[in-house]
Formats: C-alpha cells, structure tokens, sequence
C-alpha cells in the first residue's frame, strides 16, 4: 500500500514521506520477505522527500535495505514522555501494587520478561 500511495504522490506532484516501523533481521523468513519487498520499494522510494523511522537501529537498517540518502532519512522514537504522564500521588494505594506496561503484549517486546519479573515484584 505504501508503495502505490508514494507512486501516486510522485504522479500527482505532491511531496511525500514514507514512514517504516518495521525492525527485522536478515535471517528468518519475514526478513527475507520484508527485504524482497524493500527491492519493491527502491523503484519508489527515491521520490519521497523524508523518511521517518522509529529507533536509530530501524533507520539503519532502513537505509541499508533500501538504499535511502542518509540524510533524509530521520529518527522519530516510539516513546512515552514521562515527564508528561506523572502519576497523581495522592489517589496511590499504598497497599496495592500497580505494574503499568505500553507495549503490544507479543514476545519481541518482552513480554515473556514480563512473566518473570512481576510476580518477585509483586511479593
């Protein structure tokens, strides 16, 4: 989809930024999907005039497998501004634990981490 809406920008003159989520290796199967596909991509891309990636290792990768200009190629981190999200301290219960968890809840975020480390924390 990407892929005919950049081909589609670059037709109609309008400027276009593609942006990639994706964190793969080079060595499974989806890599090596994911990689044919980035040969798909590299027809097109050329046209976009920014790319944005979500981790300094994601652009890396990015730029490796589709041959982007470093320099249009930027970082915008998938984060939670914790100066921003501050708990109220005086709604805690102090006889409660609360584990709070922003992640998708699948085994490349952790969350097998997650059966390990919250009942000890939880004691």
């Amino acid at each position: 989809m990407a892929n005919e809406a950049v081909t589609y920008a670059c037709e109609m003159g309008l400027a276009s930024v593609y942006t990639d989520h994706s964190l793969f290796g080079f060595d499974d199967i989806a890599s090596i999907i994911l990689n044919r596909l980035y040969s798909v991509l590299k027809s097109t891309l050329p046209t976009v005039v920014a790319a944005i990636c979500v981790s300094h290792t994601c652009r890396d990768n990015f730029i490796l497998r589709a041959h982007m200009l470093p320099s249009i190629v930027h970082v915008i981190p998938n984060a939670v501004h914790t100066s921003k999200f501050i708990p109220d301290l005086s709604r805690r219960k102090t006889n409660r634990i609360t584990v709070v968890v922003v992640s998708r809840l699948v085994y490349r975020k952790g969350v097998n981490l997650l059966v390990g480390i919250i009942p000890p924390i939880c004691k």
